[in-house]
């Protein structure tokens, strides 16, 4: 078995809501009593619906924990080089340090990331005088220049500002960034987002050569299932803030097992198949209040009186140690 890098457990990240006078208006259960682990060098998809908790959990494994999202319950364990992090109960001092050295993020939208009015060569100056207090400036514009040569991006990008990139050009940029110093986990949330085909295609592969190059581990956030299909070698499946299913992506995409899984595969176009696509019946539900039980139960077409009194746990199927899904139809 591959040594764990994150372990999560029973993690609960809500937004909290409050009206004046400081009282709790709402509590919004974005992430909700989830538990799972990430091994070391593997890439790990995270899928789901728009609304279902991805982006929130996958800032929180980062420990971009900000008002109103607050972490109420659980814990995350990282294991980096046998030093045993929890993540949770670091300060902003101590995050910062742990920030692009050795877990760095690629949150979705590149423009959010890069500073506007400055130069990229000055932004990567930025992140590597925050962990590196004696450094020679020659030797770090030549440390740019050979990671973005290593990663196929014209050297002039370095002198440009943000606005004179393209939109994939700037996601490349915010990958070469990210993963500067060699991190050992990286966190991508939506990377393709409002890309084309094409772009997409280019990012994707760029992460791949990455991650294979660095050896280290990738989690990628995204709705988008084809992206699983070219990229992931495991698949955690979400919905309305729990995990339902964890699969190798063959495990998943040739025998779904939880009903949500089965829309969401079968909602996939096919090649030369031009039937017409199912959509999911019904809507997601709301993360204030969520359904009773299993939270899928009022758009499953198999479900009983079980489902909407009981809450299913995310079971081990049988003796496979890599299948896991939360559905009363395998409790038995």
């Amino acid at each position: 078995m591959t040594e764990e890098i994150i372990s999560i457990k029973n993690l609960k990240a809500y937004y909290v809501l409050k009206a004046v006078g400081g009282i709790v208006h709402a509590e919004i259960k974005a992430v909700d009593g989830v538990s799972m682990k990430v091994h070391s060098g593997e890439i790990l998809g995270i899928a789901g619906e728009s609304g279902c908790g991805k982006s929130t959990l996958i800032k929180t494994i980062y420990g971009l924990v900000e008002p109103p999202l607050t972490v109420v319950d659980g814990s995350i364990t990282y294991n980096l080089e046998g030093r045993k992090i929890s993540l949770l109960e670091l300060d902003k001092s101590k995050l910062s340090k742990l920030w692009f050295k050795d877990v760095s993020y690629i949150p979705q939208g590149s423009m959010s990331v890069l500073n506007p009015v400055r130069k990229i060569k000055d932004q990567f100056f930025d992140v590597i005088k925050s962990h590196y207090e004696n450094f020679n400036v020659d030797e770090m514009e030549q440390l740019m220049i050979e990671h973005f040569d290593r990663l196929g991006l014209p050297r002039e990008v370095l002198s440009s500002y943000p606005h004179q990139l393209s939109g994939g050009m700037r996601q490349r940029v915010v990958i070469a960034l990210a993963t500067l110093l060699k991190p050992r986990v990286i966190l991508a949330d939506e990377p393709t987002t409002a890309l084309d085909v094409v772009v997409q295609r280019g990012i994707l592969q760029l992460l791949a050569r990455v991650q294979q190059e660095l050896k280290n581990t990738l989690v990628v956030v995204t709705h988008d299932m084809g992206v699983h299909a070219q990229i992931a070698h495991r698949l955690a499946v979400m919905y309305a803030g729990k995990i339902v299913e964890i699969g190798t992506v063959e495990e998943v995409f040739e025998d779904p097992l939880h009903p949500y899984t089965k829309h969401l595969i079968r909602a996939l176009p096919m090649i030369g198949d031009k039937a017409r696509r199912a959509g999911i019946p019904g809507k997601p539900p709301s993360l204030r209040k969520p359904p009773s039980g299993c939270r899928f139960h009022p758009r499953c077409p198999y479900a009983t009186d079980m489902c909407k009194s009981a809450e299913p746990l995310l079971a081990q199927i049988g003796r496979n140690p890599s299948r896991y899904v939360a559905c009363h139809l395998y409790s038995g």
